[in-house]
């Protein structure tokens, strides 16, 4: 196998590939064989068709088959012999010399990656920042990793700061239920300000399949401009 290759332009490149013809000729064979077997010709065996028949009726397109399958086994051994760093896939196959008993010469275009040179940093010095651990620190990653590892568990005490509780709850403004005010089964973690101000505080304290009644405010820069500053009302 022949093998040259071109830039065109900036990261462009032709590759130039020739095979010979008696690797096409194989491919040919093999898929003229494909093409007849199972086939019911008349005057002749269902496959048991004469090769000399079997060229007159499909030779053409299998030699189009072999040639498409030669040209890209072809390339991508050439790409893999030659080193290449291919970008993507080939844009265009094209043969230049398919003629039947000469060898098969076809070109490929792609793109390759840019050559990256890195400078030399043998030069540079750099000043290595010491820091020092206080227990401080060691205290507080401690207590953040068991925040990260606890296990939440259920429990019949009254909801403290720091609890996960699951509360169901309706927003009333001006005793009508407005939208979005209304959740079951909402997992909210006491102390996370999550809530608009009041309502995790009047949680605390609560037990399971207790209700409470919050009369709060929406804050005034509220995300929603249509709440802000409105009085609310909370069955929780």
């Amino acid at each position: 196998m022949q093998i040259s290759i071109e830039t065109t332009q900036g990261l462009g490149r032709k590759m130039t590939i020739g095979v010979p013809a008696a690797d096409v000729d194989g491919q040919v064979v093999v898929a003229l064989k494909s093409m007849v077997k199972g086939r019911k010709i008349d005057g002749f065996r269902q496959g048991k068709i004469p090769p000399n028949v079997a060229q007159k009726m499909f030779g053409k397109p299998a030699r189009q088959e072999a040639v498409q399958q030669v040209m890209q086994r072809s390339f991508f051994e050439a790409v893999s012999k030659e080193g290449v760093k291919m970008a993507g896939m080939p844009t265009n196959f094209e043969a230049t010399v398919n003629e039947a008993g000469k060898d098969l010469e076809f070109v490929a275009t792609f793109e390759v990656y840019p050559e990256i040179t890195l400078a030399d940093f043998s030069s540079i010095e750099v000043n290595k920042k010491k820091s020092a651990v206080t227990d401080a620190d060691v205290e507080t990653m401690v207590g953040t990793l068991q925040k990260q590892q606890a296990q939440w568990e259920v429990s019949e005490n009254a909801a403290a700061d720091g609890d996960q509780t699951v509360v169901d709850f309706e927003g009333f403004i001006d005793g009508e239920l407005f939208e979005g005010g209304k959740a079951e089964g909402y997992n909210l973690t006491l102390g996370s300000n999550s809530m608009i101000p009041g309502f995790e505080d009047g949680v605390v304290g609560l037990k399971s399949g207790d209700e409470k009644t919050l009369a709060l405010s929406f804050p005034a820069d509220y995300h929603k401009e249509d709440l802000q500053g409105k009085a609310v009302e909370f069955k929780v």
